[in-house]
């Protein structure tokens, strides 16, 4: 259960660090402040943001989660949707 617990605070923090990095320019105070909750969601692991990607990929090794591979997300969330019914 602890393992779940810090696999759901990296991926929360890794995905508050992108919508800190997306949207700086646009919003430099919201990001700031998106930047802190990533910093402040690892605090108690004692693990630096910047690690967070590499210790997410340590714990899904450790556990044998299947997940899709970090660098593959932006790619397979961007692909058209597959139907299941055989139609292309």
């Amino acid at each position: 259960m602890a393992d779940d617990r810090l696999r759901y605070d990296l991926l929360i923090a890794v995905a508050l660090a992108e919508f800190s990095y997306r949207h700086e320019a646009e919003d430099p105070q919201l990001a700031k402040w998106s930047w802190q909750l990533a910093v402040d969601c690892l605090a108690e692991y004692d693990i630096d943001l910047h690690e967070s990607i590499d210790a997410l990929r340590a714990l899904d090794d450790r556990v044998g989660t299947d997940t899709i591979p970090v660098e593959n997300v932006e790619r397979e969330t961007r692909s058209p949707s597959r139907r299941s019914d055989g139609d292309s």
